[in-house]
């Protein structure tokens, strides 16, 4: 067992000064940071069975996996006793979205960030979420927690992002931790994203159920005349086929825009003039946060499909799509329709963030010059037609049906339902996740002998340590110790994850980013309010920061502080 390095025990005095300062800090909290206090005093109170708390996309409406979920325990009647919450952000902008569901008893809608989101989010037994919770979150014992994420990965995430590696990867990473269970499309997202790119192999102790996506199951079995009368309602024309042009995020971080909108507006001109437009109709669906800025654009808004509209229940009506590296398009390998890979920054994306599907492995033209794309679209729409186009690039399609979409049947909340709801957990224990991953081979996953797995955590044989770390202290030789330290590891024996207390200093994001590419790095952050320092806090702050995890030692690097040597016994003893 590792040793803690004893650090001075505090007198009556500053003890006197600390509990006057968490009086004080208290009582001057924002209204953000006294919800955050509601959660907290909430998680007091008894678990609410057959309740179940869903959110997708940090509150924008009832969409992806959670609404396929939602939408499938709906239609059982063996979960008409069931209450389901929705957290929505800002009601009014989802109001068309949310009123669908408005007559049913047993289903409410919480406004994210009020006092009912924080108490629901506390006591419902079931959460299902496709990103993540605040960093206040923590998962009860008595609480089942599944993340179902939201898309298989095209480019380069998680600690493999080349920017922003701990930014990146520290939200999504501590969440997964957290959960019971975590959702898989196919091997390639359970290997690249999960176990690679967040660095689960090892760490993750819940169960993977790698039994495709949720949401896919609108797209086998569609209700196009549904959709299209959805669409008709928001004023979207349908007497035409419809070109949908869907680009991903740009930008580093999750507020940090990089479209220039000028741009963007001559493109879709030019999108618009090359088609035939007695037969069909360009429309944009972007990313929410630049879909806030264009909703106001006199030009584009006519054009702008709105996230009322669920994703795949929108993709079951559109005849061509054009993308770049959004997964979007994975799904829409279900439709058997033309893809046009429009992707201007790709130079920028191959040798800088990294893509994990190659070029030339894209169901479709792959292009970074808008003549060329637009040269695409009309020989899609007036010249040669979709079926010539679909035949050119046929043995691509295929390829990458045969390694993405092998478990979309169209069952997957069947069988979501019968593992998770009606408790027929039966982990795959014949089966090895031992591959190799430090290259990606695409052809390796294609349809395994048996399509459906429930794997029982990742465990990878090695020793688990926990490193924790002090960024608030500043001197340079303490981030030399750390970095000595890191380097003397053998890391064929052992699995390392680095706890630091947060920071925003550029310098200390460039260190982090530059440490052994095998550490995990997962970031501490305080709560707004303190509580009794006891055992108990201690075990739910361990639980707050570290969900599921057990390890096997627990080291200090450098400065060591009260707090940090209680928090690092009370992991080995729930150890």
């Amino acid at each position: 067992m590792k040793k803690f390095i004893a650090t001075k025990k505090p007198s009556l005095a500053s003890k006197c000064k600390r509990s006057i300062k968490k009086m004080l800090q208290s009582s001057h909290l924002s209204e953000k940071d006294r919800g955050k206090l509601i959660y907290y005093q909430a998680l007091k109170e008894p678990v609410l069975k057959n309740h179940i708390f869903y959110e997708a996309f940090a509150g924008l409406g009832i969409l992806d996996h959670p609404r396929a979920i939602f939408k499938a325990l709906l239609d059982d009647s063996t979960f008409n006793d069931y209450t389901h919450i929705w957290s929505i952000d800002n009601p009014e902008l989802a109001a068309f979205n949310t009123e669908e569901f408005s007559e049913l008893e047993n289903v409410q809608i919480v406004v994210r960030g009020s006092q009912e989101y924080y108490e629901y989010l506390a006591t419902c037994k079931y959460l299902i979420a496709n990103t993540t919770f605040g960093y206040f979150f923590e998962k009860r014992k008595e609480q089942v927690y599944i993340n179902t994420w939201h898309g298989v990965p095209t480019k380069a995430m998680g600690y493999e992002h080349s920017v922003e590696k701990v930014e990146n990867a520290r939200g999504p990473a501590r969440h997964f931790l957290s959960a019971d269970y975590l959702l898989s499309a196919n091997r390639f997202m359970t290997n690249i994203m999960y176990r690679r790119s967040y660095k689960m192999d090892g760490l993750f102790e819940g169960k993977l159920l790698e039994i495709g996506s949720p949401r896919c199951d609108t797209l086998i079995f569609p209700d196009r005349e549904k959709v299209l009368e959805k669409l008709n309602q928001l004023g979207i024309e349908t007497d035409k086929k419809i070109i949908l042009y869907a680009p991903t995020w740009k930008g580093n971080l999750y507020d940090q825009l990089n479209y220039d909108v000028q741009e963007l507006k001559e493109l879709v001109k030019k999108f618009s003039g090359a088609i035939n437009r007695k037969e069909y109709r360009i429309y944009l669906r972007v990313h929410y946060f630049l879909y806030r800025i264009l909703a106001e654009d006199p030009e584009l808004q006519d054009m702008l499909i709105p996230f009322t509209i669920d994703t795949n229940e929108l993709l079951s009506v559109v005849d061509v799509l054009i993308s770049d590296y959004s997964s979007i398009f994975f799904d829409y390998l279900l439709m058997n329709k033309p893809i046009i890979f429009y992707v201007p920054d790709l130079e920028q994306y191959e040798s800088g963030r990294g893509l994990y599907v190659p070029v030339s492995d894209l169901p479709g033209l792959v292009t970074s010059n808008q003549v060329d794309a637009c040269a695409a679209l009309r020989k899609i729409t007036i010249a040669d037609g979709p079926e010539a186009y679909m035949k050119q690039y046929a043995f691509q399609y295929d390829a990458m049906k045969k390694w993405c979409t092998y478990n979309e049947d169209g069952l997957s909340c069947t069988r979501l339902i019968h593992l998770i709801f009606e408790d027929a957990m039966e982990p795959s224990d014949d089966v090895s996740l031992r591959e190799d991953l430090s290259e990606i081979h695409l052809e390796q996953y294609a349809r395994p002998a048996k399509s459906f797995y429930c794997f029982d955590g990742f465990d990878n044989g090695k020793e688990k340590i926990l490193v924790c770390f002090n960024t608030r202290v500043n001197a340079a030789e303490h981030y030399e110790e750390l970095k000595e330290y890191l380097e003397e590891i053998n890391y064929n024996e052992t699995d390392v994850t680095l706890l630091i207390t947060s920071f925003k200093d550029e310098q200390n994001k460039n260190f982090f980013n530059h440490l052994p590419d095998e550490v995990r790095i997962l970031v501490w952050y305080g709560l707004p309010f303190v509580t009794q320092e006891n055992k108990k806090f201690f075990q739910k702050e361990v639980r707050r920061t570290l969900g599921n995890v057990h390890f096997d030692s627990v080291e200090f690097v450098g400065e060591v502080t009260n707090y940090w040597a209680a928090f690092g016994n009370t992991i080995l003893h729930l150890t």
